[in-house]
């Protein structure tokens, strides 16, 4: 009888404590994933801030170095892939437009 008792309250207590352990790690890879999210954002909005100002400079120019219009279009479309919002598409779009002036640095 006293065995059973014991048994009981040990199992008890391996439970109470495995219970407290997984919710403790279930709580810890949540906020990780809320800081990954928010990593994310901050990239895209980075990305975003980025390509705009590249695209308003190289808009402005009448001609274009074809390594810069390359850069800017394949930021582009890895913006695209990571889920960026619509703001950059007309931009990219309008980066066919541009003269380009060869510069011999791509093959």
């Amino acid at each position: 009888m006293a065995k059973e008792i014991i048994m009981k309250v040990v199992l008890t207590v391996v439970g109470f404590i495995t219970t407290g352990a997984l919710g403790y790690l279930t709580a810890k890879v949540n906020d990780y994933r809320k800081k990954l999210r928010g990593l994310e954002e901050t990239q895209l909005m980075d990305m975003r801030n980025d390509l705009s100002n590249k695209f308003f400079v190289y808009d402005s120019l009448s001609e274009v170095d074809d390594y810069l219009v390359m850069a800017f279009r394949e930021k582009s479309e890895k913006y695209f892939e990571l889920g960026g919002d619509s703001w950059i598409h007309p931009m990219y779009d309008k980066s066919f437009k541009w003269k380009i002036k060869p510069t011999g640095y791509l093959k």
